[in-house]
């Protein structure tokens, strides 16, 4: 089935004009319809959930924050409101006051109703057993997760897997038994935030109920985000005692992601988050 007869078919308008734009995981294009309006689409020809699950997900966060809306969605396609970027001087503010505002929304359990994906890793979620033990959670569904995912791909070494496995034991010095399961975006760097002129969108979720602050790792890797956004934040959900001995924690399961996901040059972002947690 063509993408227009996928669009024809969710949204009965017929396609004008589509143009392709690279976002790297799936075919994505901006398409015009027979109304006149705009619309974002990404395809994929392979029948599979995904689309389907960042569907409900963005509409689950649309909720309390400003996503894109979902127009339609099934196992080939997801299609969006289109959204016009502007400049916004006021960004770095909004995406910090809305943030805090989704990490308000929390459940009894960690994890999610479904698995989901970080990037194209598989990222589990716990489905169906009601774990309510943040430290249990992050090793089993996060960290070691991860660990496996590269040893069977040869990116670490026995000893170097070894040392990782180690990780397991200085988890409950780190984490307090009070930690609540929030709603996290669950892949926010700058690039999943768009500028729109009144405030943000956020796009390409991997979300999960988890611990607040596995929201701001990418943050503290990739960059993008100014004191506005942090102190912002803080207003609603002030930061909690340890907040910064816990970031190689967070950063170390994007670290091994993307060492799953692009190889070798991110071995040694991971080996360093492992010797700063064990130098804590």
């Amino acid at each position: 089935m063509s993408i227009q007869t996928h669009i024809y078919k969710h949204l009965k308008q017929h396609t004008i004009s589509k143009k392709s734009i690279g976002t790297g995981l799936f075919e994505a294009y901006q398409a015009r319809l027979s109304d006149n309006k705009l619309v974002f689409i990404k395809y994929q020809s392979t029948a599979n959930e995904q689309l389907i699950h960042e569907g409900y997900e963005l509409t689950l966060l649309g909720k309390t924050i400003h996503t894109p809306k979902v127009l339609g969605s099934c196992r080939h396609c997801l299609i969006l409101e289109w959204i016009e970027t502007a400049p916004n001087p006021n960004l770095q503010t909004q995406i910090g006051l809305e943030l805090g505002r989704l990490h308000k929304n929390t459940q009894a359990y960690f994890g999610f109703g479904f698995d989901n994906k970080i990037g194209q890793t598989p990222q589990p979620n716990a489905v169906n057993q009601n774990i309510c033990n943040w430290t249990e959670f992050y090793w089993q569904y996060r960290l070691l997760h991860q660990i496996e995912i590269a040893c069977q791909n040869a990116l670490l070494s026995q000893k170097e897997r070894q040392q990782l496995l180690k990780i397991e034991n200085i988890l409950p010095k780190l984490f307090d038994d009070d930690i609540q399961p929030v709603l996290l975006h669950g892949d926010l760097w700058s690039g999943n935030v768009l500028s729109g002129k009144n405030h943000p969108y956020f796009i390409d979720t991997a979300s999960y109920y988890g611990h607040s602050e596995m929201d701001f790792a990418l943050t503290f890797m990739f960059g993008g985000f100014s004191q506005d956004f942090y102190h912002a934040y803080q207003t609603i959900n002030p930061f909690k005692p340890g907040f910064d001995e816990r970031k190689p924690l967070y950063t170390l399961y994007h670290y091994l992601n993307h060492l799953n996901l692009f190889g070798g040059s991110y071995h040694s972002r991971v080996m360093e988050c492992a010797n700063r947690l064990y130098s804590n």
